[in-house]
């Protein structure tokens, strides 16, 4: 998704849980990559991987994420 969309690295995600989706409250999380590699996997093909490291996530409220 990130080599697709040609995000910017690190990335920086945030989840939504909508209310209807979380029991009635609207949850929202930062979620921190400990890493981010593209590596060659086949040169004489191309190819690329990227590997991801750990996650950690961190709540954040509407006004956090909105600012």
């Amino acid at each position: 998704m990130i080599q697709a969309n040609e995000l910017p690295t690190p990335l920086v995600w945030i989840e939504h849980w909508p209310e209807e989706s979380a029991d009635e409250q609207e949850i929202f999380e930062l979620v921190i990559f400990s890493s981010y590699e593209v590596a060659e996997r086949a040169p004489y093909l191309g190819e690329t991987r990227a590997w991801i490291g750990e996650a950690t996530w961190k709540q954040l409220d509407r006004p956090t994420v909105e600012a």
